[in-house]
């Protein structure tokens, strides 16, 4: 207020400038945001209190500082502060040298983001005339050596991009200034000045700019001495690791000329990296290597070749999970040169590591993931000869493309069924999605083999293929490589994520369907119902394939089609039966819908195809609870809507298949979510009006005296319902008489009362007591065993535990 009236003087202004700088740590913050905002309010102020002729002598030197702000503050609300000043003062003060385009550049919107502020905005600004060589001062002395590491990362991108506009100063000066920065004592400081000396190299580098010798033996030196000062050990250790990786990537680009030790020494710098336990680590180790072996092992001619190849080989197996992790990743960025020698024993090793380990303890989701990221690298490397036809023979050349097809393919088919789970939940999907990646690119190198190289005798001999190929035997040749068994199990699998249970999975498996679907530039044959799939996913970039509204009625289309229906409904079972009401109950709607839509066929043969889909499921995933248990809930949710129970001969058909399955997946389960599903489901079956009524309704009272009480009471619940429903199951004199016993028993009481209550049951109802003394003689040793003192709540804490309670 007292600037707006003239009552502050001008003189004053002259100290803004330490204002609008003010930044003071503590510990691992640090505090001044609010005095650079007010600085800024105080410029804005100044701008519109006095004249041209007062501000005249100040404003020159106050415009690189405002904008010093307005582009490389860290609070976005201290950038707009600084640039609403800057404006203000251009608007009525003038006379700024390119005001208006800088205020037309650093406005509110374009500031909001740090990343664009810092490397478009102001590379934007450093071009006019006194404002270059200010922030090239503010990110030397105050950014590069920030206590934020994001922001001493996005520093060091910033120098290196105003390096095009003085490429002999930053050679000299900038790297000058940098380089004793690498040793410092302050752990900011030494990495922030790693990370700048690399991205400014490298930008010089970009430029055509050739670094003076004796700065190349500097740069050379920076690495072995950081090691000699063991600045790797202690506090910041691991910053230190990926700086240095990246500052070894950035001069392997540059090609700085180094020394045969040196490179040894790097080389194994990034080799002990590569087993760092931190993925950052590993992701810069191997980007650094993906720089480093082109530049300064491939040259060497073989030498070495073999010797770093079979080390991440080895490491393939290695107990280290750190060592398998980085190896795999490490594979799959080395040149064609590496691999060509011994590239079947490379990619067989590699899905081995894509396979679950048998030992439970030795088991690592990342080291698969980057196992199936390694292997699809290595057969794109290896696949892509255009410069090195000479070292693979032709009959290598089809050979590698048929273990792709036979070997490589089927891994990742089997990478799709990974669902391991830990405490941080779903790891396998991880596995799942970079796999669902691999198949996409593998498939185009499939088919973009199509009928190269497939002309020679040799290939075809491989291949038994015909003597000679005309144009009738396209599609022949086509098959060898990709046939419509191996297009069907493609979509088939992918079509399976995107019915299942994950939002990112089953926006991700539709995208990749979506590309292979419609790709412009190779096309994937063979596949059938093409014309079908293409209206179900077209070629539209803005669909919502993660809503479940969206993404399950337009899937749900393929149950109608037979050689995807089965791939469906194994995917669909899980989010029907699943726990989540959001997407439970959208998918069971898309799935009755589905049911209720009329076609030529007629809605029966919906059904009879979906009943037989299913117990196609329970027999393919038998004792594997993840599928069943969800299929069992599907199950009882169709048969509440009476699906599957008034389709004359197939109703008993499925019914005999559910029961069968019901005999091995609840014997001995002590899972009450799949036990409640299987009674309920011996409930519906038990009222059908057919035979088979009788076989299930004896099932049911079977689980009466169950061990634990709680499904005991849940078995009494479904039987009073039955004999509710189904008159015919029990004498019409002995239904009173039924219903009496299973409404005044106490069913979670003691188990000895509802053996009795049930035999009297039993012979209420005329079924032969025979059929229940094995089950007896079976639930009462278990009983026994369990519980020697008598005590079933010994046993029923089992169930409490397993249930969630």
């Amino acid at each position: 207020m007292l600037m707006i009236q003239n009552l502050l003087m001008i003189h004053n202004l002259n100290r803004i400038d330490k204002a609008l700088h003010y930044d003071i740590r503590r510990g691992p913050h640090s505090i001044g945001s609010h005095v650079r905002d007010a600085a800024a309010y105080v410029c804005w102020a100044f701008g519109r209190a006095y004249c041209h002729a007062d501000m005249k002598s100040i404003l020159q030197q106050l415009a690189p500082h405002l904008l010093t702000v307005a582009c490389y503050d860290r609070e976005v609300n201290c950038r707009r502060a600084a640039a609403a000043a800057f404006q203000e003062n251009v608007g009525r003060q003038g006379n700024y040298p390119h005001g208006i385009d800088i205020v037309n550049t650093a406005d509110y919107f374009a500031l909001s983001s740090r990343t664009n502020s810092y490397l478009h905005v102001a590379v934007c600004i450093a071009q006019y005339d006194g404002y270059l060589y200010t922030f090239v001062d503010q990110l030397l002395n105050n950014k590069i050596c920030h206590w934020d590491k994001s922001l001493r990362e996005l520093a060091a991108n910033a120098l290196s991009s105003l390096a095009k506009y003085d490429l002999g100063h930053f050679s000299s000066t900038v790297v000058g200034k940098l380089l004793p920065c690498t040793l410092s004592s302050d752990l900011c400081m030494r990495h922030g000045a790693t990370l700048a000396i690399g991205e400014v190299i490298l930008a010089l580098h970009e430029r055509e700019y050739v670094l003076p010798p004796d700065l190349q033996n500097q740069l050379a030196g920076v690495v072995l001495a950081i090691e000699k000062a063991r600045l790797y050990r202690g506090k910041g250790g691991e910053i230190m690791r990926s700086a240095v990786s990246r500052f070894i990537e950035c001069i392997s680009s540059a090609q700085v000329q180094l020394t045969d030790k040196i490179k040894r020494s790097l080389l194994d710098t990034l080799h002990e990296n590569l087993r760092h336990p931190n993925s950052q680590i590993q992701g810069a180790a191997v980007a650094a290597l993906k720089s480093f072996i082109p530049a300064y092992i491939v040259p060497l001619e073989s030498k070495g070749f073999n010797a770093i190849t079979l080390r991440y080989l080895e490491q393939l197996s290695d107990p280290n999970v750190a060592a398998r992790r980085g190896s795999s990743l490490a594979l799959g960025i080395l040149p064609f040169k590496f691999l060509c020698v011994g590239w079947k024993d490379i990619l067989r090793k590699l899905c081995a590591a894509c396979e679950i380990e048998d030992n439970p303890e030795e088991r690592d989701v990342e080291s698969r993931v980057n196992a199936v990221k390694g292997l699809v690298s290595v057969c794109e490397i290896l696949t892509n000869t255009q410069d090195h036809s000479h070292l693979l023979s032709a009959e290598e050349c089809i050979s590698l493309y048929v273990f792709i097809k036979n070997e490589v393919m089927q891994t990742l088919f089997k990478a799709l069924d990974d669902y391991s789970k830990d405490n941080r939940g779903d790891v396998g999907s991880w596995v799942r999605e970079a796999a669902l990646d691999g198949l996409e690119r593998c498939t185009y190198i499939l088919c973009k083999r199509g009928l190269k190289g497939v002309s020679s005798k040799s290939e075809q001999m491989e291949l038994g293929s015909v003597p000679q190929l005309d144009e009738t035997d396209v599609t022949n040749q086509m098959n060898f490589l990709f046939d419509e068994n191996m297009a069907t199990h493609l979509v088939g699998n992918i079509v399976k994520q995107a019915v299942e249970k994950m939002d990112k999975l089953r926006e991700l498996a539709a995208k990749v369907l979506q590309r292979i679907l419609h790709n412009k530039s190779i096309y994937v044959p063979f596949i059938p119902h093409r014309e079908r799939l293409e209206q179900i996913v077209p070629d539209d970039a803005d669909l919502k394939w993660g809503v479940p509204t969206f993404s399950y009625p337009r899937f749900l289309q393929l149950l109608g089609i037979s050689c995807y229906s089965k791939y469906v409904i194994s995917g669909l079972v899980i989010s029907v039966g699943g726990l989540q009401d959001s997407l439970r109950k959208p998918s069971l709607n898309a799935l009755l819908e589905f049911l209720q839509s009329t076609d030529e066929n007629g809605n029966d043969s919906k059904e009879y195809n979906l009943s037989n889909d299913i117990l196609w499921v329970l027999q393919k995933y038998k004792r594997c609870d993840r599928v069943v248990e969800p299929t069992l809930k599907t199950i009882e949710n169709l048969f509440s809507k009476r699906i599957f129970l008034i389709m004359e001969a197939q109703t008993v058909v499925f019914c005999v298949g559910v029961l069968e399955a019901l005999n091995i997946e609840l014997k001995g389960s002590k899972d009450f979510s799949k036990l409640y599903a299987g009674i309920a489901i011996l409930g519906y079956i038990s009222s059908v009006p057919e035979q088979i009524n009788i076989q299930a309704f004896s099932q049911l009272l079977t689980f009466l005296t169950h061990r634990f009480p709680k499904v005991r009471k849940a078995a009494a619940e479904q039987v009073y319902l039955v004999l509710q429903q189904n008159d015919a199951l029990v004498p019409e004199d002995k239904l009173e008489k039924a219903l009496e016993i299973i409404s005044e028993t106490c069913w979670d009481g003691d188990v000895a009362e509802a053996k009795e209550k049930r035999l009297e049951l039993c012979a209420a109802c005329k079924l032969d007591v025979g059929t229940f003394s094995k089950a007896d003689v079976g639930t009462s040793r278990r009983v026994v065993e369990q519980a020697p003192t008598g005590d079933e709540n010994a046993a029923y804490s089992s169930l409490v535990g397993s249930a969630g309670f």
